[in-house]
């Protein structure tokens, strides 16, 4: 569990797979991204330490969306439409797991997007999102079942679940472990997990370091997992891997240029390239790329 040292709302934690308080530092604070990164000594697990609890709680009574002509929210928003038939790559393989489908925990919903998507192939499915403005979202346009609110969830009875999916949470939860524990309860024995995250034993970040596109996020990413540690955290909550995939992403072309400037690391060429993109109107040009920078790991709760 995380204990609160020092500074309101930072925490100064222990590796959360191992338990160990003995690390060496990989960036410090700045300097890839605002918190200051570290290794475990003992089992490798790379995470920020301090953390800002930055999570959920930033999104704790929100009501609204932002305005539609925001660019930010609508590139986001724009991002959850392109990346669908990724995610449906990974429902696939899932529904040929557990072709009798069943009932599915989505952790991470936001607007419902995806959500809808598995409950149109069949799959009885609640949702699990803490902000409160894509709650009302997804709840009004998909007339989804969701619950307001972030792991654990002990009003839920154990082995409510046949599977549950939790894709690009993970590298957000300030305790990964107790959350992966809560959902091996909430599952039934043989349920079905499928986590995907970016890993850090990739080709891409042995050779862009600091640059690497995920690592350079100013403060979103807490935990920053190879497949061996991804691996063992889930194999020490009560989960039997299946199978591991090393997959990439589709993105507009706009993204692709964003990418290229926050590794550049220089703001004005960052800001130069985005404005270059909207004039290109690239956001409307989408492909796939597969440099295998993340993990999608299938597993089994035992």
């Amino acid at each position: 569990m995380i204990k609160l040292r020092n500074r309101e709302n930072v925490a100064y934690v222990n590796c959360n797979l191992c338990g160990a308080d003995d690390f060496k530092i990989v960036f410090p604070a700045g300097y890839a991204q605002l918190h200051r990164i570290v290794r475990c000594k003992r089992c490798n697990l790379m995470y920020a330490n301090p953390q800002e609890l930055i999570d959920a709680e930033e999104f704790e009574g929100v009501e609204d969306l932002p305005p539609s002509d925001d660019p930010s929210f609508a590139q986001y928003l724009q991002k959850q439409h392109v990346q669908l038939p990724d995610n449906l790559r990974a429902l696939r393989k899932l529904n040929g797991y557990l072709p009798k489908r069943g009932k599915l925990l989505e952790i991470g919903s936001y607007m419902g997007i995806f959500a809808n998507e598995i409950r149109n192939s069949g799959w009885d499915i609640t949702c699990l999102e803490p902000f409160r403005a894509a709650v009302k979202y997804s709840r009004e346009k998909f007339k989804l079942n969701v619950i307001e609110g972030v792991l654990p969830q002990p009003s839920l009875a154990d082995g409510s679940f046949d599977a549950a999916m939790l894709v690009h949470v993970i590298e957000h939860m300030p305790d990964p472990g107790q959350n992966v524990a809560e959902i091996r309860r909430l599952l039934k024995p043989g349920g079905m997990l499928v986590v995907e995250t970016p890993r850090f034993d990739s080709l891409m970040f042995k050779l862009m370091g600091r640059r690497e596109r995920s690592i350079s996020i100013t403060n979103g990413h807490i935990y920053f997992f190879t497949v061996p540690t991804l691996t063992k955290l889930l194999e020490k909550h009560g989960f039997e891997i299946t199978s591991v995939d090393l997959v990439g992403r589709t993105l507009t072309a706009d993204r692709f240029i964003g990418n290229i400037g926050v590794m550049l690391r220089n703001p004005k060429a960052h800001g130069w390239l985005s404005r270059m993109s909207r004039k290109l109107k690239l956001n409307k040009i989408v492909f796939h790329v597969n440099v295998r920078d993340m993990q999608r790991i299938y597993c089994r709760a035992k």
